[in-house]
C-alpha cells in the first residue's frame, strides 16, 4: 500500500473513533441520547503515521475521561436502582386479598 493510501486510512479510522468519542461525551451530557452504534475494529495495517499520533494519543485521553466518567455514572445508576428496590420492597402491600362485593 502507497504512503498516501496508508495515511489516509489511518486518518478516516481516527475520524471514525473521534465521533465516536464526541457521540459518549454527549451522551454523559444527557443520557437521553440514544445509544450510538457498535462499532467495529478497522483493518489497519503497519505503524500509525508519525504526523497522526499526537491525535491519536488526545483520542486515547479523552476515551480514558469518558470511561472514567461512565464508570461513575453506571455506579450511581446502581445505586439509585438498589435503593430504589429497597423502597418498595419496604412500603409494598403484604399480598393479601381483598374481595369486595359490588352486588351490594
Amino acid at each position: 500500500m502507497n504512503d498516501d493510501r496508508h495515511h489516509l486510512h489511518w486518518a478516516t479510522a481516527l475520524d471514525r473513533l473521534e465521533l465516536e468519542v464526541i457521540l459518549a461525551e454527549r451522551r454523559l451530557q444527557d443520557p437521553s441520547r440514544p445509544a450510538p452504534e457498535p462499532w467495529d475494529e478497522p483493518e489497519l495495517s503497519g505503524p500509525i503515521p508519525h504526523d497522526l499520533r499526537d491525535r491519536a494519543l488526545a483520542l486515547r485521553d479523552r476515551q480514558h475521561r469518558v470511561r472514567v466518567e461512565m464508570t461513575a455514572l453506571l455506579g450511581t445508576i446502581g445505586r439509585q436502582h438498589d435503593f430504589a428496590n429497597r423502597v418498595d420492597r419496604a412500603t409494598r402491600a403484604t399480598g393479601r386479598s381483598v374481595y369486595l362485593d359490588v352486588t351490594a
